[in-house]
């Protein structure tokens, strides 16, 4: 009898699921986390890690400094902006994150009890969070929470790579420098040409810099011919473009 009634509890609360996140399910089913799950075990997975859905205004936060890290986060709509505060307060980007990313793996699995950045909703955002602590904590885990714990090492080991080329870029003390590890790091056509995915203002955040001084830096480098620019489209040239490329990891 008793078996019966959790049976019951779990189909109400899959149902329930099914009705929350109808339309989320697209989005849901094609997030990194999922792969391998099948769509019928997807309200499971949601129940299990106790999914809620949340919808941000145009520069609410989602996850304040110092605050604990506990869920990841999806987005099924809008954009958010990772950040911090250096010791001189300029705000440095961490990443941007739009419908589809995942963002907070790495922090969340560690329970972090204080984050050390700030998340901020560019734009109205709809973000469904997920427990990721309830995962293999029952004993051995099921063939279903394998899936989605192997799934988590690959995001937070990708995520890892990405955090490692940020670390390199900050570690630059000039801010030239900055630019061409930058520009290093992003996949270059045949001619050598990189597409630069950012804004002005946003290229400067991500690399530590202010607007107007990378702006000027990158004036200087085109005077001197080390730097070619077509729009967002750049390529390094002269003796930056012979520099041996050190590798990221």
């Amino acid at each position: 009898m008793l078996q019966w009634q959790r049976g019951r509890v779990r189909l109400m609360q899959t149902n329930g699921v099914n009705k929350r996140f109808a339309h989320c399910m697209d989005m849901l089913a094609k997030s990194p986390l999922f792969a391998g799950v099948s769509r019928e075990n997807l309200p499971r997975v949601l129940v299990l890690m106790r999914a809620r859905c949340h919808s941000f205004a145009k520069g609410e936060v989602l996850q304040g400094f110092g605050e604990p890290f506990r869920y990841v986060g999806i987005l099924m709509s809008g954009e958010v902006e990772g950040s911090f505060d250096s010791e001189r307060f300029d705000r440095i980007n961490v990443n941007r994150f739009t419908a589809g990313q995942m963002y907070g793996a790495a922090f969340a699995c560690a329970r972090v009890p204080e984050s050390p950045i700030e998340l901020v909703a560019l734009r109205s955002t709809e973000v469904v969070l997920l427990d990721v602590g309830v995962l293999g904590t029952g004993g051995q885990p099921d063939a279903l929470e394998a899936v989605l714990l192997r799934n988590l090492l690959g995001i937070v080991s990708t995520q890892s790579v990405f955090l490692n080329r940020k670390v390199r870029i900050l570690g630059q003390h000039s801010l030239r420098d900055r630019i061409v590890v930058y520009l290093g790091g992003l996949a270059a056509d045949v001619d050598g040409w990189v597409t630069v995915p950012l804004s002005q203002t946003a290229l400067a955040q991500f690399i530590g810099g202010n607007r107007s001084a990378v702006s000027r830096e990158m004036g200087r480098m085109v005077d001197e011919g080390v730097l070619e620019r077509d729009g967002n489209r750049m390529r390094l040239a002269g003796p930056l473009e012979r520099r041996p490329r050190r590798r990221l990891l």
